[in-house]
């Protein structure tokens, strides 16, 4: 594939796209694409059961094959103030979907030979050349965390499969997860690259490649797309995968969507009583994170992910290569690397992926589907097998007191059921 330029990008047009992937109408019989109405009928009826029980604010679910439109379903409110509707076009925080998309961005760039999936993160960003590793997570009588040069130097790869031994936001039980947490790249002042900088100064849990850990590793990898493509991150992904696939309602920043701040889903959060309240807190980070500070729509979404279950491509528009797509969605990690609560799964770039079961093991999906969800409880799949995609959006924010399981556990399971392939 040829080495991308936005003029490129300008002579692409949405009008290429089949007409059902723009508006999102679904087929008047799903049975012609290989599902059974009355399981889809029960995702209809679940997700306005959970909304009515306020578990969730409202849902949009938008289930493809191909480059169909199977069904949409839309239930509850977008915004408990307005009562206005939620819908597959109302825009909310995508959070860690924003990891996929990150990794597609790189995965451009390895085809086109920008980036090397073996190179050291030094090569693009000198700062990591001298990162440490955590001897203990735990610091000395000192106050001080004791570090040693790394084993293994850290790669691309490392950071696209949550390997580079980097931490993150959600451990606090040790004093190297409070060093995280009292820098996180989410609080204080600087652009993408001062966010790195910033992070190459922390201690490592492990030596890269030594086992996975949900980690800072893609929003690292955004800074590498910008660095490579010579581009400001978001500006790489407007015109290399947003603008060619027509997903207008996607982008870091409000400047770069087809919708005004107010039009974002509020964030909601269940207090002691279990009722949705407001969550205050709620934000964007005002800098392009990779790994979780996009937002959109199940509309849009749902076309980056016809993309990935096609194969790398949507309509007349190619995003990846069939090679470089099935590259992405392989599992690159083991169960050593995995530990315990991987059995039915690895991890593949940016996202996790269904492996065949064991002797006397009870499928979770069919092998090789790959998937992630974001931490306000939106969630996806795609099965390249099938060629099919499943996109839910809500927004909730998680708290001590959220009923029900996750969206996954909900939406995934009964999607599966409605299948009635040959």
């Amino acid at each position: 594939m040829p080495i991308r330029s936005f003029a490129a990008a300008l002579l692409i047009s949405v009008s290429t796209f089949p007409a059902l992937a723009q508006d999102m109408n679904p087929v008047e019989d799903p049975r012609a694409l290989g599902f059974d109405p009355a399981g889809l009928a029960t995702i209809d009826a679940t997700i306005e059961a959970l909304s009515a029980e306020q578990a969730r604010p409202g849902y949009a679910v938008i289930i493809t094959r191909g480059e169909q439109v199977a069904f949409v379903a839309e239930a509850g409110t977008a915004n408990l103030e307005t009562g206005d509707v939620f819908t597959i076009d109302t825009p909310v925080r995508i959070a860690s979907m924003s990891k996929p998309v990150t990794a597609v961005a790189i995965m451009q760039l390895v085809e086109d030979g920008r980036v090397r999936l073996d190179a050291p993160v030094s090569e693009y960003l000198p700062a990591f050349a001298d990162v440490q590793v955590a001897v203990t997570p735990m610091a000395g009588a000192d106050g001080v965390i004791a570090t040693r040069a790394p084993d293994t130097e850290m790669t691309v790869e490392h950071l696209l499969t949550h390997t580079s031994g980097l931490g993150y936001i959600f451990e606090g039980e040790t004093d190297l997860g409070q060093l995280y947490l009292d820098n996180s790249l989410y609080a204080g002042d600087g652009d993408l690259m001062a966010r790195m900088d910033q992070l190459a100064e922390l201690p490592l849990y492990t030596d890269p490649g030594d086992r996975w850990i949900y980690s800072y590793s893609i929003d690292v990898l955004g800074a590498i797309v910008q660095v490579a493509s010579g581009q400001p991150f978001e500006d790489y992904l407007e015109t290399e995968i947003f603008t060619p696939l027509g997903m207008n309602s996607t982008g870091f920043f409000f400047d770069d969507v087809d919708f005004e701040e107010e039009d974002l889903a509020p964030l909601y959060v269940h207090d002691e009583n279990g009722e949705l309240v407001l969550y205050s807190e709620a934000f964007m980070p005002d800098w392009p994170s990779g790994g979780g500070g996009l937002v959109s729509t199940a509309t849009d979404y749902a076309r980056f992910a016809m993309m990935l279950a096609n194969g790398g491509t949507l309509g007349d528009v190619q995003i990846l290569a069939p090679e470089t797509a099935a590259l992405m969605m392989r599992p690159h990690t083991t169960p050593d690397q995995l530990g315990n609560g991987w059995e039915a799964r690895r991890f593949a770039y940016g996202g996790d992926v269904v492996i065949p079961p064991a002797d006397g093991e009870t499928a979770r999906g069919i092998p090789g589907d790959y998937s992630w969800g974001g931490m306000f409880d939106t969630d996806f799949f795609v099965s390249p097998a099938t060629g099919v995609a499943v996109i839910t959006t809500t927004q909730i924010q998680p708290g001590p007191n959220r009923p029900s399981p996750r969206t996954s556990a909900v939406v995934r399971p009964l999607a599966y059921q409605a299948m009635a392939f040959d």
